[in-house]
């Protein structure tokens, strides 16, 4: 009696290997969008209702971490103040790119899903300051580190750069380590070849 395997759910014949294979679902992807964007933009709102811009600072932890609200129309340590448009332009050009890499390679890995997920957030965040107000809502100040002040979705960009420096480094070290396996089979195979039997 012979099987038919193809109508079976999961066979090899039914497996489209040219379909995208996405680890990080759509549903938890754009979860992860709105949920730093909100946070985002809800933490903005409430500090300009509270907190007068460069008047004054509110120790969160210490003299270490305060906040204190900024306008910038700019990007980080002063560069093109006056540089709103160009930064919009490049928002936008953002967006666009990390939504055709999340839906448009072959395969995005879970930490990659990520990263993309957390830029996009925080990217819709700044755009919309931007295209509001003229300006970025910053209000974190870690004078720990003497780092420019930043918001929610500078926070969410930066741990996406992190997540995809996280997969390079992860992927090259397990490439290498394949790599080095290989070198070992092929040696060993060969002195097996090349040993005479007595």
């Amino acid at each position: 009696m012979e099987l038919n395997t193809s109508d079976r759910p999961g066979s090899i014949s039914q497996f489209d290997a040219s379909s995208p294979r996405r680890l990080l679902r759509p549903s938890v992807f754009y979860l992860i969008v709105v949920i730093v964007f909100l946070a985002d933009q809800i933490s903005k709102t409430w500090v300009q209702r509270v907190m007068i811009p460069d008047a004054d600072s509110r120790p969160i932890i210490g003299r270490a971490f305060l906040l204190t609200l900024t306008h910038n129309t700019g990007g980080a340590w002063g560069l093109l103040p006056q540089g709103n448009v160009v930064f919009i332009v490049f928002a936008l050009l953002a967006v666009v790119a990390l939504l055709f890499a999340y839906h448009w390679m072959r395969r995005v890995d879970l930490l990659v899903g990520a990263a993309f997920a957390l830029a996009l957030g925080g990217a819709l965040g700044n755009l919309l300051d931007r295209l509001r107000y003229g300006f970025v809502v910053d209000f974190f100040e870690a004078r720990v580190i003497h780092w420019p002040i930043f918001n929610i979705a500078d926070s969410a960009i930066t741990a996406g750069i992190l997540l995809l420096l996280l997969h390079f480094f992860r992927t090259a070290r397990e490439e290498t380590q394949s790599a080095h396996r290989g070198t070992a089979g092929a040696l060993a195979t060969d002195d097996a070849v090349s040993t005479p039997r007595e």
